[in-house]
């Protein structure tokens, strides 16, 4: 193990995404997959907080929110420490997953029905 990490220590180390020449430029396409995939993120984070009993709205804000640093850090901490992403890229990213799903919390807050307190209780 100790030439590993002396090894580790004298070379360098990294990723490199590699694409043939060929490949189509498809902005559209990946750009609709990404909002395919945050839609999709979105919508089951408010079905989840729709099985909950969460009847304010800082309650219901919080709860997406939690789940939004939740789903940020669920990869991002771990490629910043496995594989040596950037700080600054990794908080960027990061912060834009939790502003986005605070956003959502506040729309979900908004338009989902209030429950009467005995209703919640159900």
């Amino acid at each position: 193990m100790k030439h590993m990490v002396e090894k580790m220590a004298a070379n360098p180390s990294g990723i490199l995404m590699y694409h043939a020449p060929g490949r189509p430029f498809t902005f559209g396409k990946w750009l609709g997959i990404e909002f395919g995939t945050e839609l999709f993120e979105a919508i089951l984070v408010v079905f989840l907080l729709a099985q909950t009993r969460i009847t304010t709205f800082a309650g219901r804000v919080g709860f997406v929110l939690v789940a939004g640093i939740l789903a940020a850090i669920t990869t991002n901490v771990s490629y910043w420490n496995w594989y040596g992403f950037p700080s600054a890229y990794t908080a960027g990213y990061m912060f834009i997953q939790i502003v986005g799903f605070f956003l959502v919390g506040i729309v979900a807050a908004l338009v989902l029905p209030r429950r009467a307190p005995t209703d919640a209780i159900r």
